[in-house]
Formats: C-alpha cells, structure tokens, sequence
C-alpha cells in the first residue's frame, strides 16, 4: 500500500524526514506523486528505466512522449546537456528556480530513456520553485516528471484526482489543494538560436529583459 505524508511549505517547513523517505523509495524505483506549482506530478529516477515507463502508463502516454526533467540547480543542468552557453546560464540566472522550462542539446552517454527511446537530441529541464520538489531534487539528483493526469487533461490539484491505484505509487506527499496557475514558460535553445515554443508564467517581455533576439515559433 502508498505511504502518504502529509507537508507544509515554507522556511519553517520540516520536509527532510519526507525527502529521506522519498529518496530510498525512488532508489527502490517506486513512482512517487508530488505536488509542484501548480499541480501534482507523477516522479522517479531519471535514470530508472522501468520507472519512467510506469509513469508513461499511468499517464496514457503514446510511444515517443518524453518526460520532463528536474533538476536542483544549473550546475546540475549543465552536466545533463551539451553545451549549456551563456544564453542559457543568462535565462537559469534569471528565472531559476521557476517556471522556465528550458529545451536543451542532451550529454552524449546519457543512460536514460526518458520515454522517446533516447530518440530525442533534446531534453526538457528545469529548477523548480516548489521547494518540496527543489529539495528533493537536489537530495537525489535528477527527476523524471509527468503531469499526474491522463493524457489531454488539467492539472491535478488535488490528489483525490491522481490516475493511480495505490498499489502503483509508492507515496503520496499531500500538500491540499493546489492554485490555479499559467504553465511554464518553455524555450529551445541550440544551434546558437533562442526559439519560444510556448508563453505560460513567464511573459515575453521579461524573456525580451535577457535575449531581444528571441524567435517565436509558429
């Protein structure tokens, strides 16, 4: 049966217990539901095959969906990709943690399978502002992400609402309900190019503050 544990967020908030527990779970390739943002998240190792492909599962993912990655700082960041210039050390300075999701040329010899079949020459990376998920990233090292929700569905706010039996997760970490918010901000950057892909919590005036030269997609 799930564990749950139940959080509070803030700089008086006693996470490290949880992040302990969460830790051993995932190195254990338990999927875990966490609360981000502005919605809860289906998470495991990076590196766990198996485990990234039960969250693909749970989500109703078509073949070739990658997940998203997390990670606890930049420097983390550019020890995953190839080539993390200063355009993005500019954008990272900026908005992380937050919500900049950042598309960037993966490290060569990665190991992981993301879901794309190591298909993809990019990866999706952020430093999240959540500090229970900023925590438990920088505990554990890189983190695979699904939305906790079906393929095509809102965020989950609440947990009541996760797509999992209990016998698929290994814990739930409760934090209520959580506010309606914009996405994040995604942007490409490779080959010497800056490329929108979508405008969520981060508007194009403040990305405008780091590079004018931003190109936006269809």
């Amino acid at each position: 049966m799930a564990q749950k544990f139940e959080i509070k967020q803030g700089p008086r908030a006693k996470l490290t217990p949880v992040i302990t527990k969460c830790v051993e779970l995932m190195r254990d390739g338990k999927v875990l539901v966490m609360p981000l943002e502005n919605g809860y998240v289906f998470v495991c190792d990076a590196f766990n095959h198996a485990a990234v492909q039960r969250i693909h599962i749970l989500r109703g993912d078509e073949d070739g969906v990658a997940c998203q990655v997390l990670v606890g700082s930049s420097l983390v960041a550019a020890g995953i990709t190839i080539d993390f210039d200063a355009e993005a050390k500019k954008f990272a300075e900026k908005f992380w943690p937050g919500l900049l999701t950042l598309n960037l040329p993966v490290q060569r010899g990665i190991t992981w399978n993301l879901g794309d079949n190591r298909t993809l020459d990019l990866v999706s990376v952020r430093v999240p502002s959540s500090k229970f998920a900023l925590d438990l990233a920088k505990s554990y090292g890189p983190l695979a992400i699904g939305s906790a929700a079906r393929i095509g569905m809102p965020p989950t706010r609440e947990t009541l609402f996760v797509p999992a039996l209990d016998s698929d997760i290994g814990a739930t970490i409760e934090f209520g309900e959580l506010p309606v918010g914009a996405p994040t901000t995604v942007l490409t950057i490779a080959n010497n190019e800056v490329k929108l892909d979508r405008i969520g919590a981060i508007s194009l005036k403040e990305l405008k503050s780091v590079n004018k030269n931003i190109v936006i997609t269809p």
